[in-house]
């Protein structure tokens, strides 16, 4: 067992090494009570470009992942964009219609997607 856990450390090590060709965008809400349910009409305008604007950046290959995440402190979502250089993603988020308006706050971060499943089959 001890040999295994070795070599798994071992085999692990390059992997770490590898550079990061993806950032997470942690989006906040602004208004401390924000909800889907509760949206203002201006947020419910804004959050239509604001997915708009992820379609867009899906299309163009630079979003792998949108999610939204309800946490009971609060709640925010999180994009996940293929790119390796921070200037670019920062560029991505900022030009997001909800960080331009003021209706969420976000933060770059450097991320590497370690496993993914793939998509089901068609039909399935």
């Amino acid at each position: 067992m001890r040999r295994f856990l070795i070599l798994l450390v071992l085999l692990s090590v390059p992997a770490l090494a590898q550079p990061v060709h993806q950032y997470m965008l942690r989006l906040d809400a602004v208004r401390k009570d924000f909800s889907l349910t509760n949206l203002t009409p201006d947020e419910r305008r804004i959050v239509a470009e604001h997915f708009a604007y992820l379609q867009s950046l899906q299309a163009d290959g630079k979003l792998m992942l949108a999610g939204q995440v309800f946490d009971p402190r609060g709640f925010w979502g999180i994009l996940i964009v293929n790119t390796s250089d921070p200037d670019v993603a920062g560029a991505i988020m900022n030009a997001d219609p909800a960080i331009k308006q003021k209706v969420v706050r976000g933060e770059v971060l450097p991320f590497r997607t370690v496993l993914l499943r793939p998509p089901d089959p068609p039909g399935k």
